[in-house]
């Protein structure tokens, strides 16, 4: 029926969760370095997503201009086809992080700008594949690129994208220090 929830996956025998795919992710997150603490949203009881508060500089192994990341993975199991994600990367402090509103202010970004870009599988965007990587500007625009993945499990997904991520995030703000826009 239109606007119910699709069935859940299945893995050989045990069932494939939001919740169970979710406490997994958080296992990984916990992992990175540069992750200062997780947290699941709306609750541990019923989350839907997860939310890490990084310092990017740790986790991208160099001196970053931001003093905090969000990452954010909301994951949606699919009984049929590839389960739906998005893990999408924020520069602006987590509402539970400690920061001083005036270490936030990133000077290579326009003011009141935050940095967003991320994964997204879902069914949108078609064309590029099942799933694509997009980084969301300050004046609105949106760029996707078709990715693909070697494996369509959550842990895996998650691991690749934490891994390339540093690599997006140098590229995405070199790109942003070239546009008329924030000279």
């Amino acid at each position: 029926m239109p606007g119910e929830e699709p069935e859940l996956a299945f893995d050989g025998g045990s069932p494939r969760t939001r919740k169970q795919i979710l406490y997994q992710l958080n296992d990984r997150l916990k992992m990175e370095p540069g992750v200062v603490y997780t947290r699941f949203d709306p609750s541990r009881i019923t989350p839907d997503t997860v939310i890490a508060s990084i310092n990017p500089t740790e986790f991208v192994g160099e001196a970053y201009p931001a003093p905090i990341g969000t990452l954010e993975v909301w994951w949606s199991p699919r009984a049929v086809g590839t389960d739906h994600f998005t893990i999408q990367w924020y520069e602006e402090p987590d509402s539970e992080a400690a920061i001083d509103a005036a270490d936030v202010n990133d000077p290579t970004l326009p003011e009141a700008y935050t940095l967003s870009c991320g994964w997204h599988q879902d069914e949108h965007f078609n064309d590029l594949g099942e799933a694509h990587f997009q980084e969301e500007y300050p004046d609105g625009s949106t760029e996707r690129y078709g990715v693909t993945f070697g494996d369509a499990t959550p842990r895996w997904i998650l691991s690749d994208c934490l891994r390339n991520l540093p690599n997006r995030l140098t590229v995405f703000r070199e790109s942003l220090d070239a546009s008329p826009q924030s000279n």
